[in-house]
């Protein structure tokens, strides 16, 4: 009977043990699941803040994209206006400063582009260990003294390059074309852009030219260039020229580049760049560019032709279609296909200009070191 009653005692201490487990169990389960809650109440906030600032960030950029269209379309107005009246010179340096505004962060960025590839190439910074030179190191006193004047390698010299001397030319369609295709604007937004960029990137000398039935040269190579010189550029286009001459300006581009590299002897392996901006409509007074762009080849001048492509998609110039007949038998092709230049980039947007720009130059630069 002891027994039964001490395993009874037992039975019901267990039973008791067992429940106090189970009431501490949910005392923690309670303790553990409030702040449980709360993270997850905190992160529902996190996540209703990040959304806020997203739906902000956009709002924002959805009002500069809306900015920047609104100020494109009242420049294209006054650029029509003011090629249809008379007085250029009155409203050119502000548009031309308008221009600058617009394309000031795309300029920026063509900017940082091209000084990762235009590498510096006079040397105007001092350094070198010389037994003579032009200004001594200070840093290499103390050891010369300390070595019994033996260490006199103390010398520097101008042997670093520190600046870049590049001859960068800058031929614009102004043909009829241009107007009718929509391009005219967005090729003065391409001006303002690429002379703003190596301005600002320094880039050596830079001339601009307009071409159609006559090549004009707008600002030559021995002139700076200031905010005036690009009111004056702008003032003499007028996108009203019948016919486009491409034969005539290849031969005064490499004319007027070889010359330029003639003038300046010191820099024999001078890199020479010329980006021809056009609507690439081809016409039978283009004439044959071929010959040109093969001497321009041989004197290491690298053709750029930027293709603006404003027009609709319908009529854009990768739908434009040739008609040929070899052998008799008729055949189709696309004509961007045939087209006479080996660097060549269709522009729809402006803001694709420096990523495209900058990849065609280190494409020809990568291309030049390997034939070197």
């Amino acid at each position: 009977a002891e027994a039964a009653e001490g395993g009874a005692d037992g039975g019901e201490e267990e039973a008791w043990d067992v429940e106090r487990e189970a009431a501490a169990d949910a005392e923690d389960a309670g303790r553990v699941g409030a702040p449980a809650g709360g993270r997850l109440a905190g992160a529902e906030e996190e996540e209703a803040a990040a959304e806020e600032e997203a739906a902000a960030l956009r709002e924002e950029a959805e009002d500069a994209a809306d900015k920047l269209a609104r100020m494109r379309e009242e420049l294209e107005r006054q650029v029509a206006g003011w090629q249809l009246g008379g007085e250029r010179a009155v409203e050119s340096e502000a548009l031309w400063r308008r221009y600058e505004a617009l394309t000031a962060p795309l300029s920026q960025e063509l900017c940082e582009q091209l000084r990762l590839i235009l590498e510096a190439t006079v040397a105007s910074k001092l350094q070198g260990d010389y037994r003579t030179g032009k200004r001594i190191s200070m840093r290499k006193v103390i050891p010369y003294i300390a070595s019994g004047f033996r260490k006199d390698k103390i010398w520097l010299r101008r042997t670093k390059p520190s600046q870049r001397q590049y001859q960068v030319m800058l031929c614009i369609d102004d043909s009829e074309s241009m107007r009718s295709t929509g391009a005219g604007g967005l090729a003065c937004e391409a001006l303002a852009l690429l002379c703003g960029a190596l301005s600002r990137l320094e880039v050596g000398q830079l001339a601009v030219a307009s071409f159609a039935e006559r090549v004009r040269l707008l600002h030559p190579f021995d002139r700076p260039f200031s905010a005036e010189a690009g009111a004056y550029m702008l003032s003499r286009f007028s996108f009203a020229e019948k016919e486009t001459d491409m034969e005539g300006l290849l031969r005064t581009v490499v004319q007027t580049l070889r010359l330029a590299r003639e003038q300046q002897r010191a820099a024999a392996e001078q890199m020479q760049l010329a980006i021809i901006v056009s609507d690439g409509r081809r016409s039978p007074s283009w004439g044959d560019p071929s010959l040109w762009v093969r001497r321009a080849a041989e004197e290491n001048i690298l053709l750029c032709f930027v293709i603006v492509d404003a027009a609709a998609n319908k009529d854009s110039i990768l739908e434009l279609k040739s008609v040929s007949y070899p052998g008799g038998k008729l055949t189709i092709s696309s004509w961007i296909d045939a087209f006479p230049f080996p660097y060549y980039i269709v522009l729809r947007e402006l803001r694709a200009l420096p990523h495209v720009l900058s990849d065609a130059l280190r494409q020809w630069i990568e291309l030049v070191s390997g034939m070197s």
